[in-house]
């Protein structure tokens, strides 16, 4: 096992930190994960199958918003590193990005009737772009807050592995989000979209308070008189020559595209191949499916943190790696006709890997934020939660564009719905089975070659003190 690491990741961190904080710092994970999803979860029911916006065109609304944060994440990171105020560094940032959140994630679902594909589709950009806007005031400041939260090495996994089950509990919510529009609309889902937004906004926002209000921050003097200061594009580039840091992001977009790439041509076997085309049933099944995904990563967070105690943040990752090539596996033979509960089966095989990424990844970030203070002289938490967050935006929405691609690729045609060939069935299936196995695959290639452990950061922090 290896031996705690005693770090400083900002004045006056606790080496621990109690249940109660914790919580209160994990209640925006419930809250941006509902914000970003109450989209992409309904987007292609709503604005392909009902609102007759063509899949690309849809995953183009959904993935283009995403080249704002290649510049806005960085600047909110470096930002909210600099920020001296009496209510914090990142707070007032988390408090502004929730209430935008909230707001967009309720108006979203208010367009006029009757009017043309193209239309739609540009409503569906600009309020893809709006939520982009808000979810990064929203998540860089939050992520930075839990990365210097505590200064204990294994303290770090369980602080993310609370905020990973809230997380996971609100994945539990928004794969029954479909489910949810159809009833309340009586199987109108623009109807029920406009009854049930109301709710998932004030959701988003309370959340959201919760942690500003709730949870300390006790960074406010990380950045000491001595520390050095750099401009955002040179902390951009120190941030990007970390190749162990490049490597946990990449490792993380490919592990959110083992699922996300070719989870809507998953959703559309299980609707039309699976299930003879009945929307009811395949709405019901993806929330089952769904919450076996969501439950079994809740489940899994305490043995991952557990594991990692004893053999490593790494190899518990890679371990975890591995389960999603099982699952990719699983899906060739669970998703036939008539499956019914089987479909279970692959999303419960890949949930210890999915939210591995959630527990470890942030926590193995932070240390390599010890590692660079211990180097630089300067904390910079903010700038590397901009790129893992802007890496996760990339995974998310880079994702959903090359869904609408894979599924017009495969020769779907929506208008022919259960009546696709054979051909198209059987390539569906080759790239939703294929697919998780080859980007599982080369993110555990990635994360094979990682080297940060706690006796680096620690002979690192030994020299730096030595030039004191």
């Amino acid at each position: 096992m290896s031996p705690p690491l005693a770090s400083a990741p900002a004045a006056g961190a606790p080496a621990q930190l109690g249940l109660g904080p914790r919580i209160a710092y994990g209640a925006s994970a419930f809250g941006e994960n509902l914000a970003i999803n109450s989209i992409n979860q309904l987007a292609f029911a709503v604005f392909n199958l009902t609102l007759l916006v063509s899949p690309v065109l849809v995953g183009v609304a959904l993935a283009l918003p995403r080249l704002l944060d290649l510049f806005l994440d960085p600047l909110v990171g470096g930002w909210s590193d600099r920020l001296r105020s009496r209510w914090g560094r990142r707070k007032p940032f988390i408090l502004v990005g929730a209430v935008l959140a909230a707001a967009v994630a309720t108006a979203m679902w208010y367009f006029p009737a009757d009017r043309t594909p193209a239309f739609y589709f540009w409503w569906l950009a600009l309020g893809s772009a709006a939520m982009a806007v808000a979810y990064s005031i929203l998540i860089v400041p939050y992520g930075a807050l839990g990365l210097e939260l505590v200064s204990d090495y294994h303290e770090r996994t369980r602080l993310m592995g609370t905020k990973s089950v809230l997380h996971k509990a609100s994945g539990i919510v928004n794969q029954w989000l479909l489910k949810w529009v159809q009833l309340a609309g009586g199987g109108n889902l623009v109807a029920g979209g406009r009854l049930c937004a109301p709710v998932i906004g004030g959701t988003i926002a309370l959340l959201g308070l919760v942690t500003v209000w709730k949870t300390p921050e006790r960074a406010a003097a990380a950045h000491g008189p001595a520390a050095p200061r750099v401009s955002l594009l040179q902390s951009w580039r120190i941030t990007l020559g970390r190749f162990d840091f490049v490597r946990l992001c990449l490792a993380q977009i490919l592990i959110f595209a083992s699922l996300l790439v070719i989870d809507n041509t998953g959703f559309y076997l299980n609707v039309f191949y699976v299930n003879g085309g009945s929307m009811g049933t395949g709405a019901w099944m993806k929330g089952w499916y769904g919450t076996a995904m969501q439950a079994g990563g809740m489940l899994a967070v305490p043995f991952i943190v557990r594991l990692s105690r004893r053999i490593g943040k790494k190899q518990t990752l890679l371990l975890c790696i591995t389960l999603l090539g099982v699952g990719g596996i699983a899906k060739w033979f669970c998703y036939v006709p008539g499956a019914g509960w089987w479909l279970l089966l692959p999303s419960a095989l890949m949930a210890p890997g999915l939210v591995a990424v959630l527990v470890l990844i942030p926590s193995m970030t932070a240390d390599i934020c010890d590692l660079d203070a211990a180097e630089s002289g300067a904390r910079r938490e903010g700038m590397y939660n901009a790129v893992l967050a802007w890496a996760i935006k990339v995974a998310l929405s880079g994702s959903i564009f090359l869904s609408g691609w894979v599924l017009a690729a495969t020769g779907w045609v929506t208008g022919l719905k259960e009546n696709q060939s054979a051909e198209t069935f059987f390539a569906m299936r080759v790239v939703f089975a294929g697919g998780t196995l080859v980007f599982a695959g080369l993110a555990a290639w990635l994360i094979a070659g990682y080297r940060v452990t706690p006796a680096v950061v620690a002979a690192a922090q030994a020299r730096a003190a030595k030039r004191i």
